[in-house]
């Protein structure tokens, strides 16, 4: 009997055009922007809610928002010019700040229609119901030139929408980023990234007033970005350099880390974020200690970065050896969602916004809290597909 070859399930080893692999991989963090925005315990929520480690979607997407701008400007570069490379970043960075405005704005506007409940994009609190509410907009009744005024300086908006306010930032400096790659300066650039990286930890300050730098400091954060966007654009010699390297070593190291990840995240002792068992080897004092030391959002701390690095090392493989099961099964979905990332980041702060002004999240019920977040997901998806604005709406 012949047997089956794995190999006729991998990923095409002479795949022309962009890596399907990579929109595969912004698609499932951007469902997972979805699923946590809208904050509800279900099916989908019972993954996305740190279950799989101490990772979140914001790290994802803006790690792969650098490599996929490592990638294609590049390319720009090498055969346009490094000027009019860097002329089309800084268009672009003011496009997303320009786009960041009208949100902000758009949001205070419905904010004063009688029937339209706008708490849920206005204020944030902790999915547990614990700890201080915190108001992102000012009254309804501040003058509307201090509102304007805010909102141009990114001092208001949405929680959900805060880590665009990052990305025009990070934007903003790629040029220079691509410059100093261009110039073959790459150690450099990592050396001031990190530099910068490590003196915000012992040292943290926040550049600018945006409302973005509580949850998404600069200083931290521009390691994700600059370090995905080196990546990008050397990654034909990354790509050679795993071909020479023992793929074997670094696969089981990577996967041996994330299962040691993923007991660690399911010792949390918050039960909110899994409506079952928990394990319970980690007492909560030692739990705290290990996630306030490495894994604090805000602070980006280490153990968070080596999280997101070994779960995407790993999923990528997995991508690339059964790329035709994947395909298959959720490509279908995933690759037009994250082909289309910018665009579904926005229309999601609408759709957070409506599903908040039906009556189901009240019910609170674990099968209505599936069909909502399974909903919403395939509305997005279908407004893509559809290209639903897309002549307004930028990707």
């Amino acid at each position: 009997m012949k047997s089956f070859d794995l190999s006729s399930l991998a990923y095409p080893e002479h795949h022309s055009g962009r890596d399907l692999r990579i929109d595969f991989l912004r698609g499932l963090v951007m469902m997972v922007v979805i699923v946590v925005h809208l904050e509800f315990i279900s099916l989908f929520g019972m993954f996305a809610w740190g279950r799989v480690g101490l990772i979140s979607s914001a790290e994802g997407f803006v790690a792969l928002s650098g490599l996929v701008a490592g990638i294609v400007y590049r390319k720009k570069a090498e055969h346009e010019g490094f000027i009019a490379t860097a002329k089309k970043l800084a268009k672009r960075a003011f496009l997303l700040y320009r786009v960041n405005v009208v949100v902000i704005l758009s949001i205070a506007a419905l904010g004063l229609i009688p029937f339209i409940d706008v708490y849920s994009v206005t204020h944030w609190s902790s999915i547990t119901g614990e700890g201080p509410v915190y108001a992102l907009y000012p009254p309804k009744y501040t003058p509307w030139t201090q509102v304007i005024i805010q909102a141009l300086f990114l001092e208001i908006g949405p929680h959900q929408f805060q880590v665009i306010g990052l990305y025009v930032i990070l934007l903003s400096i790629s040029p220079f980023v691509l410059y100093l790659l261009f110039q073959r300066k790459t150690f450099l650039l990592l050396g001031i990234s990190w530099a910068l990286y490590l003196a915000n930890q012992l040292y943290p300050i926040r550049l600018i007033s945006a409302r973005f730098e509580f949850g998404f400091p600069i200083l931290n954060w521009q390691l994700l970005f600059i370090n995905g966007m080196a990546a990008g654009y050397h990654r034909d010699k990354i790509a050679a350099w795993y071909q020479k390297t023992n793929k074997q070593l670094l696969i089981f190291a990577s996967a041996a880390l994330c299962l040691a990840f993923l007991f660690l995240a399911n010792n949390r002792p918050n039960p909110t974020f899994w409506p079952g068992p928990q394990f319970s080897v980690i007492g909560a004092d030692l739990f705290y200690s290990l996630y306030h030391f490495g894994f604090q959002k805000d602070d980006l701390g280490f153990g968070r970065i080596l999280n997101n690095l070994v779960i995407y090392v790993i999923t990528y493989v997995l991508l690339t050896r059964y790329w035709r099961i994947c395909y298959k099964g959720l490509g279908w979905l995933l690759i037009p969602i994250g082909q289309a990332s910018l665009y579904v980041f926005i229309v999601h702060v609408y759709i957070v916004l409506l599903v908040n002004n039906t009556p189901f999240p009240a019910y609170n019920d674990f099968a209505i809290n599936t069909m909502i977040h399974a909903g919403a997901i395939l509305c997005i998806w279908l407004m893509v597909k559809k290209r639903f604005l897309f002549n307004l709406i930028p990707r």
